[in-house]
């Protein structure tokens, strides 16, 4: 009876492991870079800021668009006594002068350098989540391994405790004990291949193709550059921009007070005399100020706000990188000490447990404690590894990288 049922938790265990290595390896797999540049390839965000770096560069293109021109028909000196007076066809045309235009095409092109920017800056948001499901992938790929390697631990104890009950050398209570911890560790690894299961569907969603990719490599420990922005951050030059775009509308402002010429020409018919003709040149000029003057102090105090924001975010940034560069070095202690005193020492630790149950020198809960222990140690360094990787994900975003 005991070896039956050891006979079919094995066999669940080597069906579940088989099915998902099968899946496992149906995906391609590709480098963190080339997931990135084909999320590119089909990210709506991307083409929407495309789009609209379009509209304003055809807005700069045109300029200022012209005054319509008016068509209408006049009559004058008509008498009641029958006479008739003068019949006039007129056209009538206002002009901008080509400084006005010249400012409003200077501002549709600040408009198209802003939506580069914010084109840059989308960019670097789907980089960062191409970035960070990637290492969520290889997390929960590795975390599915050291579930696996647990529940063969747990199998081999299962299997020595089965057969020392079979040969009399030990009671029951170590083989129930031992079949418990599987049955926990194999739950574990189902939690483990569905954690697998998400991380790669919502990797392959930022990827948006047919074919199914997974991750290369696993996560490890690089050296890391200082962390300072570079001159192209996107997050800076968007505020320069707007900056930019701010100074640019101080000038369309002002071209609101330049006046306008007007125009006009007359075909006319008077008093039987065909044809006749008339014209009329003159200016518009705005003789009520106050707004305009007021619209240009308000567009020149944004400039002064876009400056404050520039400043803000430069500050901003500081702090941001300042906490991310500390946080990543406890990462990095907290790994140094897994990797070399640690872990070294559980291994040995296993070892000599191993020996010690065999020979009789420590218990089969001793035993089971030190398994745990090791798998304990071995889930920590995974976790603080990939701690350090959201971290880095987090420093390339705020640095422009």
């Amino acid at each position: 009876m005991i070896h039956n049922k050891t006979l079919k938790e094995c066999v669940s265990y080597i069906l579940i492991t088989m099915l998902s290595l099968s899946l496992f390896g149906q995906e391609k797999a590709i480098t963190l870079d080339e997931a990135i540049a084909l999320a590119r390839e089909e990210y709506v965000g991307l083409e929407r800021d495309r789009l609209l770096i379009s509209k304003y560069e055809k807005l700069a293109s045109v300029g200022l668009p012209s005054q319509p021109t008016q068509l209408y028909i006049s009559g004058e000196e008509f008498g009641s006594n029958g006479q008739t007076g003068v019949h006039s066809l007129n056209i009538q045309q206002n002009f901008y002068l080509p400084k006005a235009s010249e400012a409003q095409q200077e501002y549709y092109q600040r408009s198209a350098i802003l939506a580069e920017r914010q084109m840059a800056l989308t960019d670097r948001e789907l980089a960062r989540q191409v970035q960070l499901a990637y290492y969520q992938l290889q997390y929960t790929t590795e975390a599915m391994e050291i579930m696996d390697e647990n529940v063969q631990l747990y199998s081999d104890f299962l299997e020595m405790t089965t057969t020392q009950l079979t040969t009399g050398e030990t009671g029951r209570l170590p083989q129930l004990a031992a079949r418990s911890r599987l049955g926990q560790a194999q739950l574990e690894y189902q939690h483990a291949t569905e954690s697998y299961d998400m991380s790669l569907s919502l990797f392959n969603q930022w990827l948006s193709t047919e074919t199914d990719y997974t991750t290369v490599g696993t996560l490890t420990l690089s050296e890391e550059i200082e962390s300072v922005w570079q001159d192209d951050n996107p997050h800076l030059q968007i505020i320069q921009a707007q900056q930019e775009l701010a100074q640019a509308n101080i000038e369309t402002q002002k071209a609101q007070l330049l006046p306008q010429i007007n125009s006009g020409l007359k075909l006319q018919n008077a008093f039987g005399n065909f044809p006749l003709f008339g014209y009329q040149v003159g200016v518009n000029v705005p003789l009520f100020k106050k707004a305009y003057e007021g619209r240009i102090q308000a567009a020149e105090i944004e400039t002064q706000v876009q400056t404050a924001a520039l400043r803000t975010e430069e500050q901003k940034l500081q702090r941001t990188l300042n906490e991310i560069r500390y946080r990543m070095e406890h990462q990095r202690h907290t790994l140094s000490y897994l990797t070399e005193e640690l872990r070294p020492l559980l291994d040995e630790q296993s070892q000599v447990n191993l020996q010690a149950y065999r020979e009789g020198e420590i218990g089969y809960l001793e035993y089971l404690d030190s398994l745990e222990q090791i798998v304990q140690a071995k889930q920590q360094y995974l976790e603080a590894l990939y701690k350090y990787h959201l971290l880095k994900a987090e420093k390339d975003y705020w640095t422009g990288r």
